[in-house]
């Protein structure tokens, strides 16, 4: 049996070392070739150009922009015998996708990659409970999101020649809105942080409440953390329990460091009944917290990146009616009042900008149609998958796009557990209970 792990087209490029697969760093697909591997099979890299060459392909799908491009290569491919198998995080909602992919691996690899390919290759077919098969996908069937209670214990070499050892899966902090606590169990006494390999340590997710809870941050290496609420309200909704105190505390230490710095604040903007007076109440604690500083010409700088709300398969906010607003742009219109270039505050000993990085409307739209298109939708997606035109059109010109050819007011409205799309998904966390 020939396999092959696939090699999107923009990451095999030669002409731009910063889009070259071999720089990259594809930890989890390297996790999967790796089991696969020592279950005694051989794994090549392939492309476009000579995947109709294989028996099994395997495809990484991180996240869910992965999939469109994915689409629009998939569509292109020459014939074969070939069987498509997908797996990654951004594996969740598989309905939009059954006529590209044969094989949706849910959650962990471990247990499951070679024992799929071992039935494939003694009888052409396979079923398993964390596997969806789209030749027999039923939306009323019960599909579990694989787990597994350890860290991967073997190092991975990576295509860019680096060692990766896997340090951390799933967080103990119960995020309401968070698939890294629903979709994985926590095998480790921390919340989730990024791995060494990716930052140096320099993120701390819950730099906030670590501090409130006695556990040492050092503030002088910090150079991201999350809040995830602008607003007490907001936060303790998704219990994210940060208060009003907390984060004015944070940001006074944070000013005193010994080399002021910039730190990024992840955000998210856009849930269920937020109000202005919630994104207001953020830019009000940092005034109160500058407020105790005289001018000083070295400033701590806050930049605030929000990622506007998703409605995530398989968490306790999977039913969640999504907020049909276009934010990017927003916080530095709204807050900054007589301030330039997405700056919302500009202070003492501190100042706050907003990230450009924010997307738009007609991202979250896509977004939309990942996490809860349906079949109906897989026509279209394709279309926009494969329209060069598209890609390279205006936000607007997205926006008005997708609204003609997807129903948006049923993609972003709220969902009961009998209407979900992905009411099919089942994790070790009986999310379910918490849908209305």
């Amino acid at each position: 049996m020939k396999i092959c792990a696939y090699v999107q087209s923009k990451f095999a490029k030669q002409t731009y070392k910063n889009e070259n697969f071999n720089v990259r760093l594809f930890a989890g697909l390297s996790v999967a070739i790796d089991i696969i591997k020592r279950a005694g099979y051989e794994v090549e890299y392939a492309g476009s150009a000579t995947v109709h060459e294989y028996d099994v392909v395997l495809v990484s799908i991180t996240s869910d922009c992965d999939f469109y491009d994915f689409v629009a290569e998939r569509t292109a491919w020459q014939k074969g015998n070939y069987k498509v198998v997908a797996g990654g995080a951004g594996v969740l909602n598989v309905r939009p996708f059954l006529p590209y992919i044969d094989y949706f691996i849910l959650g962990r690899g471990e247990g499951i990659n070679d024992e799929l390919i071992k039935g494939l290759d003694k009888y052409g077919e396979f079923e398993h409970p964390s596997v969806i098969n789209s030749k027999t996908f039923s939306v009323d069937k019960k599909y579990m999101i694989n787990q597994v209670s350890e860290i991967y214990p073997h190092p991975i070499r990576l295509e860019n020649g680096q060692e990766y050892r896997e340090d951390i899966i799933g967080c103990n902090h119960k995020c309401l809105f968070c698939g890294y606590t629903w979709h994985r169990i926590c095998a480790q006494d921390k919340a989730f942080e990024y791995s060494g390999l990716w930052n140096g340590g320099r993120d701390r997710e819950r730099a906030m409440l670590d501090m409130a809870n006695g556990i040492e941050v050092d503030l002088n290496k910090l150079r991201t953390t999350a809040i995830d609420g602008l607003s007490e309200r907001l936060r303790f909704m998704v219990n994210k329990k940060i208060t009003r105190d907390i984060l004015i505390d944070f940001l006074i230490k944070l000013a005193k460091c010994e080399k002021p710095h910039q730190v990024k604040f992840y955000n998210v903007i856009g849930y269920p009944t937020e109000e202005k007076e919630d994104r207001m109440e953020f830019l009000e604690d940092i005034k109160r917290a500058d407020s105790s500083f005289k001018h000083q010409d070295k400033q701590t700088a806050i930049l605030l990146q929000s990622t506007p709300f998703r409605a995530m398969p398989a968490t306790p906010m999977a039913c969640e009616k999504m907020s049909y607003v276009n934010y990017r742009g927003l916080i530095g219109n709204e807050l900054g009042k007589g301030l330039k270039g997405g700056v919302f505050y500009q202070g003492n000993a501190m100042w706050a900008v907003e990230s450009m990085a924010t997307e738009g409307l007609s991202t979250v739209i896509q977004s939309a149609i990942v996490w809860r298109g349906t079949e109906d939708d897989s026509d279209n997606l394709e279309r926009i998958a494969r329209s060069k035109k598209f890609k390279t059109a205006s936000s607007p010109v997205k926006q008005a796009t997708l609204e003609k050819y997807f129903d948006v007011e049923k993609l972003f409205g709220e969902f009961t557990k009998d209407t979900l799309p992905t009411r099919y998904l089942k994790t070790y966390a009986k999310v379910e209970k918490m849908w209305k």
